[in-house]
């Protein structure tokens, strides 16, 4: 029991020695010291916002047509008797040339017949002129025998009066002067119908005039001239080949112009189309299309490592948008598509070729401008004036292939982030880094 109270006595004293030196300890150490972090900014690619005089571009690709294709439809029938040499598909042949002859003496005999026929109905005519002539001669002198006639039968009325002829002499003289009044209204009759006789014949007449006419035509129609200057594309016939009526028997394009349909979104054909004019649809036809709408052409072409150009013009929009796509077709039109050719560096614009088409819009001053890669959605970030980092909402008008036009939530100067920024936070610290060779590209791309 001793030994356990001698050990409790001892611990209180070494608590307490504890105690004193851990507030000592404290009060002597020195405070902890703080450490400051600096803020590290984050380097960025910038542009300043240029203000430029955009022209609005939109390339398209498209299918080469010719703007006119011919048919040439048997409008008689017969063998071929003829063919042009070079009637072959893909043959050039100048407006005019004979392409083909279907044997034309069937057509030849028909015009002979149609002659001969009109020669005889202009004999009868003439016969019934001289038979109208005889029968008014005729007639005259009939009349001057029924006034004989007339006197006669009173001559002998009175011989009656005083019985110096029977009555049977008096009758006879009756019946002489019916017969003479007779023959002269059958003259008169005759006359009467010579008239309907000349009409009759001048009816048929014009009809045989109508069967030559028609066989003449025919005639014509079995030589098939090139209606201009053209490239085959069909040849559907052989030589003594027989052609029914209403087959085909050659196609052409011609080469004068060429088109290419391009489709386009109508939002993207708006993008281009800043014109105020107004026009109605009965106008359309003596309007300018491309000059209406503002708009201008150019088809292009890489030929090998050659970019082939032609100009070109906006001629007009196609009936109805495409059910599938729901884009609008624009047709466009170049003249002399053959011109100029050079073998391996400048080809022709043949039908089918794929091209490209470049439509201009009318210039647009004082526009401000941002290349695409510095569009997020609606926003943009803006490097402030203390060099922190703002999200800003823009208003976007036309879009190009490599920029966008700002029409609001931008100033002309101000800096706007083009790097792909990982972590964006509002307010962060940036190091802006003038990109000059993506501002040189934005404005080559706008005035190219």
């Amino acid at each position: 029991m001793k030994n356990t109270r001698l050990m409790r006595l001892l611990i209180f004293p070494a608590i307490l020695i504890g105690v004193v030196v851990l507030l000592l300890l404290v009060r002597n150490s020195a405070k902890p010291v703080r450490l400051v972090v600096a803020e590290e900014a984050t380097a960025v690619r910038v542009i300043s916002v240029p203000e430029v005089t955009v022209v609005p571009r939109l390339m398209a690709t498209g299918n080469v047509a010719p703007s006119r294709v011919w048919s040439s439809i048997a409008q008689v029938s017969g063998k071929v008797s003829a063919l042009h040499p070079r009637l072959k598909r893909g043959a050039l042949i100048n407006e005019g040339e004979v392409l083909l002859q279907i044997d034309p003496r069937d057509f030849e005999l028909a015009i002979t017949q149609a002659e001969t026929g009109l020669e005889a109905i202009r004999v009868q005519l003439a016969q019934v002129d001289v038979e109208e002539a005889n029968t008014e001669a005729l007639l005259e002198i009939e009349q001057q025998d029924l006034a004989l006639a007339r006197s006669e039968l009173q001559r002998k009325q009175k011989m009656l009066q005083q019985n110096s002829i029977s009555q049977s002499e008096h009758g006879k003289e009756q019946r002489s002067l019916l017969a003479q009044q007779k023959r002269v209204q059958t003259l008169i009759n005759s006359i009467k119908l010579y008239p309907v006789e000349r009409r009759r014949l001048a009816a048929e007449l014009e009809k045989q005039q109508a069967q030559l006419d028609n066989a003449r035509l025919s005639l014509e129609r079995t030589t098939i001239r090139m209606p201009f200057n053209g490239r085959i594309a069909e040849v559907k016939i052989e030589l003594q080949q027989f052609v029914a009526l209403g087959s085909l028997m050659v196609v052409a394009d011609g080469i004068d112009k060429a088109e290419v349909a391009v489709q386009l979104p109508m939002s993207r054909l708006g993008s281009l189309i800043h014109s105020e004019a107004v026009f109605n649809s009965d106008e359309a036809g003596s309007t300018d299309l491309g000059e209406l709408l503002g708009l201008s052409a150019r088809v292009l072409l890489q030929q090998n490592e050659h970019l082939v150009e032609w100009d070109a013009r906006v001629a007009r929009l196609t009936e109805a948008l495409d059910p599938r796509t729901r884009t609008v077709g624009i047709i466009i039109e170049v003249d002399r598509p053959y011109a100029q050719v050079q073998p391996g560096r400048r080809p022709p614009l043949v039908k089918g070729l794929f091209v490209d088409v470049l439509l201009s819009g009318q210039p647009q001053e004082k526009r401000r401008v941002i290349p695409l890669s510095a569009l997020h959605g609606q926003q943009v970030f803006v490097v402030t004036a203390d060099q922190r980092l703002q999200h800003r909402e823009v208003t976007i008008g036309s879009r190009g292939a490599d920029y966008v036009i700002v029409t609001s939530g931008l100033q002309t100067g101000e800096q706007v982030v083009i790097s792909d920024l990982i972590a964006v936070v509002e307010g962060m610290l940036l190091k802006p880094v003038a990109d000059e060779a993506t501002l040189q590209q934005l404005l080559s791309s706008i005035h190219e």
